[in-house]
């Protein structure tokens, strides 16, 4: 609606008819009592009030016709949107004519707000109008200044169709004024989106307007309950969603078209945060390409030099092992005087592969050779050539030669040499693994015998090893260092007692005898681990007490002393223990009883140790048989003693070792008559039924006449076995001279 007004009399006649809803504008509008009206709108540019009186007629006119500012309201609601000149011919010049949006609230406030220009040519320097209600200088101390807030302002209100601005001026007043923030979102002139729904909801909670419950509930209805006026238009987001009955989600078949409006600055915002992530991506390749390179340089730097350490071996600090000594001493000859070997024409191998279990004496036994040669010695492990960097393995092989051809004569030891000399695989996944093989072969056969370079290798397994390392020429001699016997271990016992304070009753030939299968290393550890407990104990000495302690340590474990054994069951681990001692001594064949004892230690609650006199390289059938009764005495016992329904779990093991026995009997000694004197295939499932069935009984057959074996024994001594199990109940750990006493019926002494 546009309307000319000459005077106050047409003023108030239009305003009645389209404001029929206000009869209190008239007398707001038309009030002459005071210089200003109650109602007052405020011009920006004259900073002054516009009263009723402002709202008269003017005489100046243009073209015949009456010069006038137009006051418009695209800022009312839909029911209440017109458009009002008001005559003022200083800013109707040229019919240029300035809109004013005037904003209320309700019918009783028309008018109340300010007013708030729509900026063009003319207006554009008018200072801002800002809303009711909102401190400006307590928003600036939210670090929101005045001319923010009401930019923000000017934005929402000029574009009612933009949620983004609408959304970001709710959030801005919601500290504030959240009453405004309601008003206005329930006005449904504005857009809205998700964003102001959420500043919508904050609001009516901080109000107390609603619980979190009714906020759920409402905001899931909130479009849906909004009624737009049927007069006018307006240039809202609202009435977006008006042809399609208040349905702003849209359905499957029509769906819901909508473009959004990019935020100013949005895209140098998003630049930002992916130059930063860019830039601190390209920064942590480019130090890790840099730490590659310095370690690299590191690698290539680094000089490659002889052992240095001040203590030369020789030959008489390595024991056990004389067979190998022998083999290697025509090396040490060679470094000592190459001519007497040139004077015929000899010349030693290249490379003397080293092969025997851990712990043997290997590196020992090659630092010997260089202190009994008096040359350089160049340690290497194999594991140190290959790292995470191609190429570095090979480069440290060339170095490690380079600097031993600068010193020869001297010896290159490398240990574990199966960590870079295993057999290559023609399909393999990471060829870079094989340069280091590849290099040692060739810095192999690349120096003259005659340089007195001798490369010294050693492996625990010489099966997996590339053939190419092993063919004649490269380490063509291969010595074996083998677990040391009986004779060795007590050499190498009394290498290392001698280096000790010991008593007197200390007898390297009972170790030696009571440690099968203990390397040089197990030995020197064993004789540590009694100084140990000789020095916790305050001891001048190491005694043999403290020796066996540190014996039974390394075979079974450390006592646990912590244990709680009821006595029924202490009782029935000696009973079991005896059966197993009672056997051992009564059966021929069987191995010598070292020791019995009942404390518990690792897994077992008892043991029964036997030591053969001199090292057994092989067993008889009488021997087998003998260790197979032995194992069954310990079930015999429990039988006889508790009876069949009180026999344990505790001869678990014993039936099991009985059982492994009797069956590489029949499958693999040839000791079955059914069977034969055949070796079976370790997959059985190749086998026939029939003989499958055969070796099943025959094992059966085995284990029974060892028991009934044992359970003989058992019975016709069942005096002497009360009295061990007695004894063992009473010391706990008997030895072998101790155990004849109590079989005997003696005391012992000092016990």
């Amino acid at each position: 609606m546009f309307a000319s007004i000459n005077g106050q009399a047409q003023l108030t006649s239009l305003l009645n008819e389209t404001y029929t809803s206000i009869g209190q504008l008239k007398s707001c509008l038309c009030s002459r009592s005071s210089r200003y009206a109650k109602t007052k709108i405020k011009g920006k540019r004259q900073e002054r009030a516009l009263s009723s009186q402002t709202l008269s007629p003017t005489i100046n006119t243009f073209n015949n016709q009456k010069k006038y500012h137009y006051v418009a309201s695209p800022s009312m609601p839909k029911d209440w949107f017109v458009t009002v000149a008001v005559p003022n011919t200083q800013w109707a010049h040229n019919r240029n004519y300035s809109q004013w949006n005037v904003s209320h609230t309700s019918a009783e406030t028309f008018f109340k707000n300010k007013v708030k220009p729509v900026h063009n040519g003319w207006t554009k320097k008018m200072l801002p109008n800002y809303s009711k209600g909102v401190n400006p200088i307590r928003w600036h101390s939210m670090y929101m200044s005045r001319s923010r807030l009401l930019a923000l302002e000017d934005a929402a209100n000029t574009q009612e169709y933009n949620a983004a601005a609408q959304a970001e001026y709710l959030k801005a007043i919601l500290p504030e004024d959240p009453e405004l923030v309601i008003r206005r979102y329930e006005s449904g002139r504005f857009a809205s989106n998700e964003e102001a729904k959420d500043i919508y909801m904050k609001a009516l909670l901080v109000t107390n307007r609603l619980t979190a419950e009714e906020a759920t509930r409402r905001f899931s209805n909130q479009f849906g309950s909004s009624n737009t006026a049927t007069t006018g238009t307006t240039n809202t987001g609202w009435n977006i969603f008006a042809n399609q009955g208040n349905k702003p989600n849209g359905t499957e078949d029509q769906p819901l078209h909508v473009i959004m409006n990019p935020k100013k600055g949005s895209f140098f915002k998003e630049l930002v945060p992916n130059l930063l992530r860019i830039g601190l991506l390209v920064g942590v390749v480019m130090y890790g390409f840099t730490y590659m390179q310095t370690k690299m340089l590191n690698v290539s730097q680094k000089e490659i030099l002889p052992d240095q350490s001040e203590k030369k071996f020789r030959f008489t600090d390595v024991q056990g092992c004389d067979e190998a000594k022998a083999e290697l001493q025509e090396v040490v000859e060679f470094l000592k005087s190459p001519e007497k070997f040139e004077r015929l024409g000899a010349k030693l191998p290249g490379g003397v592969l080293l092969i025997g279990p851990p712990g043997t004496g290997k590196t020992l036994l090659a630092r010997a050779i260089a202190g009994e040669a008096d040359v350089p010695f160049f340690f290497a492990s194999g594991s140190e050539f290959d790292e995470m960097f191609v190429g570095v393995g090979a480069s440290r092989v060339r170095k490690l030669f380079a600097a031993a051809k600068e010193r020869a004569p001297c010896i290159i030891f490398i240990d574990e040499l199966d960590a870079i000399g295993g057999t290559r695989v023609t399909n393999d996944h990471q060829p870079y693994s094989r340069m280091t093989l590849n290099q040692l072969l060739v810095e192999l056969d690349g120096f003259d015998q005659t340089e007195g370079i001798i490369v010294i290798g050693a492996t625990n397994f010489p099966e997996i090893l590339d053939k190419a390392l092993t063919r004649p020429g490269r380490f063509d001699s291969k010595v074996h260092v083998l677990l040391p016997d009986v004779r060795g271990r007590k050499e190498i016992l009394n290498l290392y007692l001698a280096k000790s304070p010991v008593a007197q009753d200390v007898d390297s030939g009972v170790l030696a005898r009571g440690t099968p299968g203990l390397s040089g290393a197990d030995l020197y550890n064993l004789i540590n681990q009694a100084a140990l407990r000789a020095a916790g104990l305050d001891k001048e000495l190491i005694t043999m007490d403290d020796l066996e302690w540190a014996k039974d340590k390394i075979y079974m474990g450390p006592e646990r002393k912590s244990a709680v054994i009821e006595e029924k069951n202490r009782t029935l681990v000696a009973f079991h223990e005896s059966g197993h001692a009672i056997v051992a001594i009564f059966t021929p064949d069987a191995s010598p009883v070292h020791k019995a004892t009942v404390i518990p230690r690792g897994s077992a609650l008892g043991y029964v140790m036997q030591l053969p006199e001199k090292d057994e390289l092989s067993w008889s059938k009488k021997q087998l048989l003998a260790k197979m009764d032995v194992c069954m005495g310990g079930r015999v016992a429990e039988e006889m003693i508790f009876g069949e329904d009180s026999i344990t779990t505790g001869a678990s093991s014993d039936m099991q070792q009985a059982t492994k026995i009797a069956r590489a009997m029949v499958t693999q000694y040839g000791m079955s008559e059914k069977v034969g004197t055949v070796l079976i295939d370790e997959q059985q499932e190749k086998l026939s039924p029939e003989l499958q069935a055969v070796i099943e009984s025959e094992v059966k057959r085995l284990i029974n006449e060892a028991y009934n074996r044992a359970k003989k024994i058992l019975s016709t001594k069942a005096k002497e076995h009360k009295r061990l199990a007695e004894g063992l109940l009473k010391y706990e750990t008997l030895n072998a001279d101790e155990l004849k006493l109590v079989i005997q019926g003696k005391a012992l002494e000092n016990k």
